[in-house]
């Protein structure tokens, strides 16, 4: 691998052996890696993730244990089986694009229909943006494609004194996200709030047929608040995703637990 000694973001240390884990499983996603090929040695994992030999070693563990590898002595470490599918995959320990997940998965993001328009706010959009109902909006509605394929549905609004309709659509890459957009341009987002949710969608509403959907379908609702570093709200987006497209993860540090003597 040719990449720089960068370093993953700050992480507990209990947690960051699990963060090596979930990028040596996308390195061997993205890399194609078929079963019974050697991957990567440790000193060269250790060089492109930016940490110590013993957390590479404890995150090659933690996937000897699960079988996706398979140490042989003196010979190295080789996938044992296939790895998961590939699709966007959201660690919910941080805000990041999926512009960023699908570059580190090698997957090709994509836009159909889009729509970048400037409306008034509805009372959904208005309360999620502590803004009066009727605020001038930018919106950017599409449907994701993720190596050609239909993923979700989108939606982001943004005051307009945020940024207006015609800066999003003169700036916005198809290819990429609102989110990308904002920050690029000194929007100081630092956090958000996430509610997700399962519904199902029918192929007759407006959201079903933007997805092409043939028949009823499960799918994956992830309603989100974006705010600024001095709380305000600053992007409130809706995103409908099919089944197959998006692995949602979250890891927890032991709190608390009552003991049993």
């Amino acid at each position: 691998m040719a990449a720089g000694r960068r370093g993953l973001a700050p992480l507990s240390k209990n947690l960051l052996y699990v963060e090596v884990e979930r990028r040596i499983e996308d390195l061997l996603v993205r890399k194609r890696y078929r079963v019974g090929d050697r991957i990567p040695p440790e000193a060269e994992l250790v060089e492109s993730l930016g940490v110590s030999r013993a957390t590479v070693r404890a995150g090659l563990s933690r996937l000897v244990e699960r079988g996706l590898l398979e140490r042989r002595q003196g010979s190295g470490t080789f996938l044992a089986r296939p790895p998961e599918g590939v699709r966007l995959r959201n660690g919910l320990e941080r805000l990041e694009s999926y512009t960023v997940h699908a570059e580190r998965l090698g997957l090709e993001l994509g836009s159909r229909g889009l729509k970048i328009e400037r409306v008034a706010a509805s009372a959904e959009e208005a309360s999620a943006l502590e803004v009066p109902e009727g605020t001038p909006l930018a919106r950017v509605e599409r449907v994701l494609l993720v190596d050609g394929e239909l993923a979700a549905w989108m939606v982001d609004v943004v005051p307009e004194e945020i940024m207006a309709a015609g800066e999003a659509l003169e700036g916005f890459d198809p290819n990429a996200m609102l989110l990308d957009l904002l920050v690029s341009r000194g929007v100081p987002i630092t956090h958000s709030k996430l509610l997700i949710d399962a519904e199902l969608i029918s192929p007759d509403d407006p959201v079903g047929r933007a997805l092409e959907l043939g028949s009823v379908s499960a799918a994956l609702s992830l309603i989100e608040t974006m705010y600024l570093e001095n709380g305000r709200p600053a992007q409130w987006s809706r995103n409908i995703f099919l089944p197959g497209h998006l692995d949602l993860h979250v890891v927890r540090e032991l709190y608390e637990v009552r003991r049993i003597s």
